[in-house]
């Protein structure tokens, strides 16, 4: 009997790009998710979950493969307990660190990776997710599609995944018409050229670190009544703060791009699979800070209205994903490589965890996070996540004790800043 061949997936343009990023020593392209329980998850359970939503999304079980004219996923079917490891020791605090400290590899694989440790009867949940295959937006519904898993067979109901859709970027495309597509095509779009303010970071490729501040339910919840009442949105605060720490910093106000989910142009604000959907606009709010917060707030609100309301950020990705459909993937990455750039300093808000879908049943989540990849120096991004109304800021980067120093008492800075508020 001749031997079954191993699926194979296309790797789109996407994917590609954030292969790229961990070449030109960027970021590693490693998401994480942690989540603590009120007690203890069924770990034959998590197995038997993860093996099924890998049967839905197969590409988490698949090393990529870029030898050839064009990349792709190929299926390899590792088991659930390459997958999932587990550990029940009195010091799950530094476990979990090193745990998240782990940098994926695409081409060995798997794409994602699951450590559940258990202290005094209580489990904390960390995922690993390779962002080649997927952006913040797209691991939060890789989460919730597990979690539906979990609960449906805790409950003893049939849960059946959804199969693979589409992962490229033209299915944006079809929420436009033809004059609003060659209006984005023939737009201004600059994505090569970035402030040129750089954090002072030594940089330690043996030393990952994720370095966090949270904002407990009361105080966000009161920035998220501050900002309503000037119609902004928390997007825009956090953000504020975020630039008036680092003009404190620089000595002036620094053009920060912050991500945006593409998502808001498609139906219901779904992509037809788990993929990479997202790009950055560019706050840059000008010379004047302003003598108050209110004030920089104001300026936020206004780039970032603007910035919203222009498809031009459209046209890089379409371009990109043109450029590997009809060059050789050599050709077309030789391009790349010469064309890209990215900046050094940058914000990204990963949005809310929902509550309603971030279930395991029985025990209950009472605190999630989730952040993106582990930077390389001098690369630096602050991310925010939130969780039943509470605010989670994160940096993540390969640094030294004098680095991770430095980027902690910028957070401060930051929570100082909006303590100004409050």
């Amino acid at each position: 009997m001749a031997c079954e061949q191993p699926l194979r997936f296309p790797a789109e343009a996407w994917d590609i790009l954030q292969s790229l990023f961990k070449e030109q020593k960027i970021n590693d392209h490693t998401l994480h998710f942690a989540a603590s329980f009120s007690g203890k998850l069924d770990l034959d359970l998590l197995k038997n979950s993860v093996s099924l939503s890998a049967d839905a999304f197969p590409l988490i079980r698949c090393r990529f493969n870029n030898t050839g004219r064009r990349p792709y996923w190929e299926e390899i079917r590792y088991s659930t307990d390459e997958m999932v490891s587990f550990s029940e020791t009195g010091n799950a605090a530094k476990n979990i660190d090193k745990f998240l400290g782990i940098a994926l590899d695409e081409t060995i694989g798997p794409q994602v990776r699951f450590g559940l440790f258990r202290e005094d009867g209580k489990d904390t949940l960390v995922v690993l997710m390779n962002h080649m295959l997927c952006d913040a937006a797209g691991f939060k519904e890789y989460l919730y599609l597990l979690c539906g898993i979990y609960t449906d067979t805790q409950n003893n109901a049939a849960m059946l995944p959804p199969v693979l859709g589409s992962r490229r970027f033209g299915q944006l495309l079809r929420a436009f018409s033809i004059r609003e597509k060659i209006r984005i095509l023939t737009s201004k779009n600059d994505m090569s050229t970035h402030d040129s303010a750089k954090f002072d970071l030594e940089g330690d490729l043996s030393n990952p670190f994720i370095e966090r501040r949270i904002i407990p339910y009361e105080a966000f919840t009161r920035l998220t009544a501050y900002a309503k009442s000037r119609h902004a949105t928390i997007n825009d605060l956090m953000l504020t703060a975020f630039i008036r720490a680092l003009s404190r910093l620089f000595g002036r106000p620094v053009a920060v791009p912050s991500s945006i989910d593409l998502r808001k142009y498609l139906p219901d604000h779904k992509a037809e699979s788990i993929c990479n959907l997202d790009t950055n606009l560019t706050c840059d709010i000008g010379k004047e800070l302003g003598t108050s917060f209110e004030q920089t707030l104001g300026s936020v609100k206004l780039v970032m209205d603007r910035e919203k309301a222009n498809t031009a950020c459209l046209k890089s990705l379409i371009l990109l994903e043109k450029m590997f459909d009809i060059f050789p993937y050599a050709t077309a990455k030789g391009i790349l490589e010469k064309s890209f750039s990215n900046a050094p300093i940058a914000f990204t808000n990963i949005g809310i965890l929902d509550r309603n879908r971030l279930s395991f049943g029985t025990p209950e989540v009472t605190e999630a996070y989730m952040t993106g990849s582990i930077k390389y120096s001098p690369y630096f991004q602050m991310a925010i996540s939130t969780y039943d109304n509470q605010a989670s800021l994160s940096v993540n980067l390969y640094g030294t004790a004098s680095d991770r120093k430095k980027i902690s008492d910028f957070l401060d800075d930051v929570i100082l800043e909006l303590q100004t508020i409050l």
